[in-house]
């Protein structure tokens, strides 16, 4: 068997020497290019203070509702928060594709969960891209001024509460079928065709200013007969009056129609007859004997003169 031929000591020392030629070029080829493609700035990121937020936040909310938030009022808390560390992100657009062929929505993968469909051009995008005129178009447009938001309260009907005027309701009665004129300034009553008076009552009233009627009223003269005459027979109250019987003292018979004569025996009333309701005795001018007896015995002991009556009977 024969050995191949060793290859020569400087091939080898060549290719040594090319290795260590294309890595340090390939080292300026990357420096070379890193320096010409500026690094982005990393997010700038601030320390907040979390107690001021909150007293920010409360302070704005008690200016909402017209309220002053003192500063002893304020309760702090009761060690320092630890600060904040807030990075400022720019605001990212959500962009969602949906599937063309069965409609479903793009996930993170580009291929549809439903068909397995690639995602292509033809798919549609939400929001749509703009165009480059439509870009141009927007920066070239003028600025259009701001409309002022109004606060408006819509019912259930759809219609606009407007402000109005307060407005005093005005409502007048008939004083007969106690019924409202509908609307207030009709001068016939719609239940009895009354002609409005002076006696139907207005609320609220204002007799001060129209003592003798408001305007438009007719003259309460105009009513007919029958109501002059109720008007004249007013109903007044009267002390009630008690009825007195008599019953006689043989038979035992009431006596009729205050005739003096029992209806049953003939018996004529007397003082022994009983009296229903019995009659109340006048004491205004009596004296009881055994009182009067007493004060007279008390005045002779103080050695006072009678001049006075000297009996219980004198008196009376």
């Amino acid at each position: 068997m024969s050995t191949p031929p060793n290859p020569p000591a400087q091939d080898k020392a060549k290719t040594g020497l090319g290795k260590y030629v294309k890595r340090m070029s390939t080292d300026i080829t990357t420096s070379t290019s890193t320096q010409a493609i500026p690094a982005t700035p990393a997010p700038a990121s601030k320390s907040l203070d979390r107690n001021a937020m909150q007293q920010e936040r409360a302070s704005a909310l008690f200016a909402k509702y017209g309220l002053t938030l003192e500063s002893h009022e304020w309760i702090a808390a009761p060690g320092p928060m630890p600060p904040l560390q807030r990075v400022e992100k720019p605001i990212r657009m959500r962009v969602h594709r949906t599937c063309h062929r069965c409609g479903t929505l793009y996930g993170a993968d580009r291929t549809c969960v439903q068909c397995e469909h690639r995602r292509c051009k033809k798919c549609p995008r939400f929001p749509k891209k703009k165009t480059p005129e439509e870009k141009q178009a927007e920066k070239d447009a003028p600025d259009q001024p701001k409309r002022k938001r109004m606060l408006t309260i819509r019912t259930r009907a759809g219609d606009e509460l407007v402000y109005q005027p307060t407005k005093q309701r005005i409502r007048r009665t008939c004083h007969k079928c106690s019924t409202v004129f509908v609307p207030a300034k009709a001068v016939i009553c719609q239940n009895c065709h009354h002609a409005r008076c002076t006696k139907c009552p207005r609320e609220p009233a204002k007799l001060t200013k129209w003592p003798a009627g408001y305007p438009g009223d007719a003259e309460a003269d105009s009513e007919t007969e029958v109501d002059r005459q109720l008007e004249t027979f007013r109903r007044t109250w009267r002390k009630p009056r008690t009825r007195v019987r008599w019953q006689c003292e043989k038979c035992n018979s009431l006596f009729q129609n205050h005739q003096p004569q029992c209806p049953g025996c003939g018996h004529e009333r007397c003082d022994q007859c009983t009296r229903s309701p019995v009659k109340k005795p006048n004491k205004s001018g009596q004296f009881d004997a055994q009182v009067v007896a007493a004060v007279e015995a008390k005045l002779r002991a103080m050695g006072v003169d009678d001049e006075g009556p000297s009996s219980a009977t004198e008196a009376t």
